[in-house]
């Protein structure tokens, strides 16, 4: 019967579905089928650039972007007329013209912030239609177009960019965009000089690394205390109690458990919607630092993220509030988990506070994928606050930077966005020589996560626009700035720059390639001073600083350093070096005696790369690094002279160690003393995981994770832990402390060793004496160290001193009768990668474990 039934009302819902779609169809212009359009062809536009009657200014300025750059393309003359849009690249918002319907995936009528981005870019037989939702959404359909045909804006400033040539130019598409990231901010730390500002608003501009929502989440305490001045001067209370008085500055924490507080930060926040209806977001993040209050309320409220969120819950609840002029329910409250208030709260997150994620200072002994998920779980809307790169860190230095590690940018735009986050937030610099590729790739993948699938694509794309004949030796000269590579020895990474550039110089061929190169030498020079200053002592310092400072000004407006932090700030990071008063960074030309703008000539860029050759000699290997497994047995009876035990005192980070268990009675147990570094017990408990490497898996993977102990507080003091292990085989251990110092130890004779290969060196504070095996047959040691400490042989022997010596890759001839026997590493400090022989240290021969392929070649001689 119900089956009956419901045949019976097929024909008629078929019938109305029919009309319905007949009836849609009606209302559709005719042109709205794709098609191929011709744009322009022997140097003659084929159609015009049409705006509505109504656009705004915005989107006039975007029109006449398009016409400028189409008539460079292909050498015709296109001009901008208002009209319906029926014909020609039509440019504006959908709502203007009368095609509305044949852009239905563009809602302009149910407006909501996700989709201010949006925007189609469809071909037809008579034009092209540039639709968006909002100015924004036009001026990025705009850039896109030009993008597909072959225009590209890498870094800022004209020599950055590529403008292709077309005489003939047809274009069949049909594209509706908008981004995975809502909030995609490449911004720089210092700001911009007065010069890079604009070069830096057309990068953001024409590679979409802008935003259709202002959201806001910068330290804002501080600035609440001077809105409300008057307040906080008549109630001290308002201030957070430390040490028994109320901290009274202008970036003091809040007492955020005082009702009259509370009620003046949230009124102070409503006020803000009311003088700016338009803004999307306050931030309501606490003042950097620490100083939170102590009193009993304060401490009754929970943890300090439990606080600061209190604060923003009841800003979000308020400024949302019907009553406030809120009828969409769409303004937000921006804060980071950063520092102290990192840790996920214990409360529940307001819809409308959004939670930037800080990917560095994090505080509590929580990983970062804990703290994204941890907020998560309490309802919490996801950004990311990023640090691309920072000058204090990195000194725009090559590969130093997070921005310049390309396998790092593909790694984790994916992988926080799976995780939820929406925002990003990348603190960076005004540094495009060694960083400028991975913004491009970031902003790119920021728009597109498919994009990170193809960084390998987008680069050659770069490299064979911006230098086309040159590009084989810009190739290897990009990859001295990939940061996700080893460059364990600066000077040949320095040396195969220099070279690089003097070779593509002699294969470039048009002016605008040499521009660039030009700019890219002026980087190696600064690159090249930097080295001298950071390597000078005495006077010497003082002229190399002066010089460098000097350098990084007059090559400024390349914007491939970041002049302006380098004049700021590494005078306060080193006291050993002065401005004079008269040079300091604001006094402009021609008061300033350390400034000048002269540009450099061809002698100078000729000169500054044969120094830089000169300076930087290759590294030639003389010995052939060997590759061994990770397949680890227990080492067989070894020859071994009697030597004190090897002593590793402590490590920082993250600690690796390989064990074996013969039996799985007896647990490994460790000796285990976090909190060596006292003022970084705030980073947690250590963290101690086991994980079984090879046999039976039920996920099919080689590696099984069994446990994870979290019972060693960093507070200075040993404490025994015990893993349990499952079955009888190898296993690795991880010990990490996020940053603090902890010491590892183990009962003597527990099969243990610790790796030390070229890419993954041990990790080792203070001085460390170990041993490591030398197999039969061995002719060379070949490794990668320097500073201090020896080598010695199995007899305890010197055979090579590594004090006062760079770090840089060494070898030792093996002694006959020295082979197959442990050697030792004596009061090093730093790690040494070992590189011809078994890549694993060990505290003593009854302790060591060996590739299994090892054994077997020393059975095979024996």
């Amino acid at each position: 019967m119900i089956q009956q039934s419901r045949w019976k009302r097929v024909p008629a819902f078929w019938f109305l579905s029919l009309f319905a779609v007949f009836f849609y169809c009606s209302l559709l212009p005719a042109e709205w089928k794709q098609a191929a359009c011709l744009i322009a062809e022997n140097g003659n536009a084929k159609i015009p650039i049409v705006v509505s009657e109504t656009a705004s200014e915005r989107t006039r300025k975007a029109a006449d972007d398009l016409a400028h750059y189409l008539s460079e393309i292909t050498g015709a003359s296109f001009s901008v007329k208002t009209g319906n849009g029926s014909t020609g690249l039509a440019v504006g918002l959908l709502k203007e013209f009368p095609q509305q319907n044949t852009v239905p995936e563009l809602d302009w009528k149910n407006l909501s912030i996700k989709d201010r981005e949006k925007y189609c870019i469809r071909s037809h037989k008579n034009g092209i239609y540039l639709f968006g939702i909002t100015d924004l959404a036009v001026e990025h359909a705009v850039w896109d177009f030009l993008y597909r045909i072959g225009y590209r804006q890498y870094f800022p400033g004209s020599h950055w960019e590529v403008i292709p040539r077309q005489k003939r130019l047809q274009i069949n598409l049909d594209v509706i965009e908008a981004p995975d990231y809502q909030n995609r901010i490449i911004w720089y730390g210092f700001g911009p000089w007065d010069y890079a500002a604009e070069p830096y608003r057309l990068w953001c501009q024409r590679n979409r690394a802008t935003s259709g929502m202002a959201l806001k989440t910068g330290h804002s305490y501080g600035q609440f205390i001077r809105n409300n001045q008057a307040e906080f001067d008549a109630h001290p209370e308002y201030y957070a109690l430390v040490d028994g008085r109320r901290d009274v500055r202008s970036q003091a924490k809040f007492c955020i458990s005082n009702s009259g507080l509370q009620k003046l930060i949230v009124d102070s926040s409503l006020r803000y919607f009311e003088d700016n209806p338009e803004a999307d977001s306050i931030s309501l993040d606490p003042s950097d630092g620490g100083g939170w209050c102590e009193c009993e309320a304060c401490q009754k409220m929970g943890s300090i993220s439990d606080r600061a969120l209190t604060l923003a819950n009841q800003v979000a609840a308020a400024i949302n509030n019907p009553k406030a002029g809120s009828q969409s329910g769409h303004r937000y409250v921006g804060m980071y988990a950063y520092a102290y208030h990192s840790p996920p709260p214990a409360i529940k997150v307001h819809p409308n506070v959004i939670i930037s994620v800080a990917t560095g200072f994090l505080r509590g002994g929580n990983t970062l994928d804990e703290i994204i998920n941890g907020w998560s779980k309490q309802g919490a809307r996801i950004g990311i606050r990023e640090y691309y790169s920072v000058y204090t860190w990195d000194h725009d230095m090559p590969g130093l930077a997070r921005g310049s590690r390309i396998d790092y940018l593909k790694s984790t735009i994916p992988r926080f966005h799976q995780q939820g986050a929406q925002y990003m937030s990348a603190e960076s610099s005004d540094n495009w020589g060694p960083n400028g590729l991975g913004y491009y790739l970031a902003a790119r993948m920021l728009w597109n996560l498919d994009e990170a699938q193809k960084t390998d694509q987008l680069t050659d794309d770069f490299l064979t626009l911006c230098f086309n004949k040159a590009k084989a030796p810009m190739t290897q000269f990009y990859e001295q700035l990939d940061g996700s590579h080893s460059h364990l020895v600066v000077s040949d990474q320095y040396g195969r720059m220099f070279r690089s550039l003097a070779e593509a110089k002699k294969l470039a061929e048009a002016p605008e390639v040499h521009a660039r190169l030009d700019d890219l030498i002026l980087y190696c020079r600064y690159v090249d001073l930097y080295e001298r200053y950071r390597q000078a002592s005495g006077t010497k310092r003082q002229q190399a600083f002066e010089q460098l400072i000097r350098h990084s000004y007059r090559m400024r407006k390349t914007m491939l350093v970041h002049s302006k932090a380098v004049y700021r700030d590494a005078v306060n990071r080193d006291k050993s070096v002065t401005i004079p008063e008269n040079a300091q960074w604001n006094i402009p030309e021609p008061q300033n005696p350390w400034k000048e703008s002269t540009p450099f000539s061809k002698n100078e860029l000729q000169q500054f790369l044969e120094e830089g050759i000169a300076a930087y000699p290759l590294t030639e290997l003389d010995f052939k690094p060997i590759t061994y497994s990770d397949d680890l047995v227990p080492a067989g009876k070894i020859d071994s002279e009697k030597q004190q035990t090897g002593v590793l005192q402590s490590g920082r980070g993250v600690q690796t160690f390989y064990t074996y268990v013969s039996d799985t009675v007896t647990p490994i147990e460790l000796q285990v003393t976090g909190g060596l570094i006292a003022h970084y017990r705030d980073r947690g408990n250590v963290k101690i995981e086991l994980w079984k490497i090879g046999g039976a898996s039920q996920t099919g993977e080689r590696e099984t994770f069994i446990m994870k102990d979290q019972s060693v507080p960093p507070d200075g003091k040993t404490r025994t832990v015990q893993l349990a292990p499952r079955e009888t085989g190898m296993y690795r251990i991880t010990v990490s402390d996020g940053g603090d110092r902890t010491s590892v130890n183990w009962k003597a004779g527990q099969r243990m060793v610790m790796p030390s290969s070229l890419d993954e060196p041990l990790v080792a504070s203070g001085r460390w004496s170990l041993f490591f095996y030398v197999p039969q047959g061995a002719k060379v040691v070949g490794f990668h160290g320097g500073n201090t400490g020896s080598i010695l042989d199995p007899t305890g022997k010197e055979q090579f001193s590594l004090k006062n010596r760079k770090m840089d890759f060494y070898s030792i001839p093996v002694p006959a009768g020295s082979d197959g026997k442990l050697w030792k590493v004596n009061q090093a400090a730093g790690a040494i990668r070992l590189l011809t022989v078994p890549p694993y240290f060990t505290r003593s021969a009854s302790e060591l474990l060996l590739p299994r392929e090892v054994l077997q070649t020393d059975s095979d001689l024996n």
